[in-house]
């Protein structure tokens, strides 16, 4: 899927040359000439900006500075800035660099148009062509670097295979006695079958409690026994950007949850419950145990929020994603994979989830209300959509205690609708199954389910899935599950699903 660039030049004659430097599928410029062309695009998610820095033709009066401050920070989401301009070397842009400077938006790259001219100056073919290149390969290389696209570049054709595990729960005592090297049999199992796997997802509880120490060995195992017996040690590093993931409920961290209307005593030396008491003003409360409030007054961070945090830390060592620091909700669309047609929407099932309710699963409506708005309404029909959270629907004949999430019809199926995705994976059950969701609201196509098993967890059938995706010029036609099961000294194959046809 090409990067979207919002071209905002005040002459209208430069066309030609962005034109030839843009001639690229990876690029699909929008060029904007005028206020009036701003204003009625203006509010369009885009991939990145390239900016003339003066604007005082055609009706613009104003500077790439202004237009920072007054739209390009408000946007409808974050998006790297190319600077362009013929008039580096005069002082009076000194002042416009300043005030870009202290502008929230990320400028990149620095442009000079005479790097157009020259590259599109056909009184010198022998060079032209290299000096075009190297200009969009700049620019291509800067887009990549923000948005964190992955480095795995298959060719159009080629098939997209992904490894999907769940529940590894490091440090659970429940853990199965042959579950010991259960990464070597994995890779034992797909380099038999010629199925090395392309990217790896794991669908929660990648720990038993959310500990620093569990979390520690879950990324020295998934590092060293499976990254490195998969793709070779060398590549481990290089590889990281090939892991999506999320957090379960066993990966929240109860203790920091569980401090909120605790204090600690300095006499007894031990954390102690105490009631809030009532008070007209609160900041003349002076017990450690009350929420302080800031401005409107909203709650500051309570300790609940760092229940989380050892898995952030984690989760953004492990698969190099910066979503894992910046995003507040832990929801996100994963945009890492677009250029090879495929995304990921990252579903946060236990943002919810507390010490007073530890069995809570929902999709945040806020989180996923922000998911809609950064993508806007001009979405591609290339894209082949994944959403992989930890919770999901309970399985088939399941008591109605088993949790699932709990706001499926209200949030998450018009989600799943709206953004037309196809597959939805999931663990937490401990068991596989793969199914499909027909009719309304999935009437242009059902939602396929795949429910991973536990990879280490005893007393129930171990295993992992591997996921195939077929695809033609770059887009998914067709795709198959294949579970596989873990037993003392095997890892075998034991059935496949169709999880997706084109038709």
């Amino acid at each position: 899927m090409a990067y979207k660039l919002m071209v905002i030049d005040d002459r209208p004659e430069r066309q030609e040359q962005y034109q030839a430097v843009f001639a690229s599928p990876e690029l699909e410029p929008l060029y904007i000439w005028t206020p009036r062309e701003f204003e009625k695009h203006k509010n369009i998610p885009v991939d990145g900006y390239l900016i003339d820095v003066f604007l005082d033709q055609h009706g613009w009066d104003t500077n790439a500075a202004e237009l920072l401050k007054d739209a390009i920070e408000i946007a409808p989401r974050p998006a790297p800035v190319f600077l362009v301009s013929q008039l580096w070397g005069e002082e009076k842009i000194l002042g416009i660099l300043k005030q870009t400077g202290e502008s929230s938006a990320k400028i990149v790259q620095y442009l000079a148009w005479t790097e157009f001219e020259q590259a599109t100056d056909s009184s010198e073919p022998s060079i032209v062509k290299s000096r075009m290149d190297s200009l969009r390969k700049k620019i291509l290389f800067e887009l990549d670097r923000w948005h964190g696209r992955s480095g795995f570049r298959p060719k159009p054709d080629d098939m997209i295979r992904i490894l999907l595990l769940a529940d590894l729960q490091f440090g659970d005592p429940t853990t199965a006695p042959s579950a010991t090297f259960a990464e070597h049999w994995i890779a034992k199992a797909l380099k038999s079958d010629n199925s090395l796997p392309d990217l790896i997802a794991i669908a929660g509880d990648l720990s038993h409690s959310g500990r620093p120490d569990q979390l520690a060995l879950a990324e020295e195992r998934l590092a060293l026994d499976l990254m490195g017996q998969l793709w070779g040690q060398n590549n481990i590093e290089r590889y990281r950007d090939r892991l999506v993931l999320v957090p379960g409920n066993h990966d929240v961290n109860l203790r920091f949850s569980a401090c909120d209307g605790l204090k600690f005593d300095l006499n007894k030396k031990k954390l102690i419950k105490e009631s809030i008491p009532k008070a007209e003003n609160r900041h003349e409360i002076r017990d450690d145990s009350v929420l302080m409030h800031g401005r409107g007054g909203c709650h500051y961070r309570s300790h609940h929020d760092y229940s989380i945090e050892p898995f952030r830390r984690f989760a953004y060592r492990l698969t190099t994603d910066r979503n894992w620091i910046s995003s507040s909700s832990l929801n996100w669309v994963d945009r890492r994979f677009l250029h090879c047609g495929i995304r990921f929407f990252i579903l946060n099932s236990v943002e919810k989830l507390n010490a007073d309710d530890p069995g809570r699963a929902v999709v945040s409506e806020n989180g996923v209300r922000n998911i809609t708005r950064s993508l806007g309404s001009g979405e591609s029909e290339s894209v082949f959509s994944i959403a992989l959270s930890h919770h999901g629907l309970r399985p088939v004949g399941a008591s109605d205690k088993e949790t699932q999430i709990d706001n499926w019809e209200k949030v998450a199926c018009d989600l799943f609708s709206l953004h037309k995705i196809r597959l939805w994976l999931y663990g937490h059950y401990h068991n596989f199954n793969a199914r499909s969701l027909n009719g309304n609201p999935f009437c242009s196509g059902p939602l396929w389910l795949v429910q991973a098993p536990t990879l280490r967890i005893g007393f129930t059938e171990r295993g992992f899935c591997l996921l195939e995706l077929k695809r033609e010029s770059g887009k998914v036609v067709d795709a198959l599950v294949h579970f596989y099961v873990l037993e003392p000294g095997s890892a075998k194959k034991k059935e496949t699903h169709r999880i997706f046809d084109k038709g």
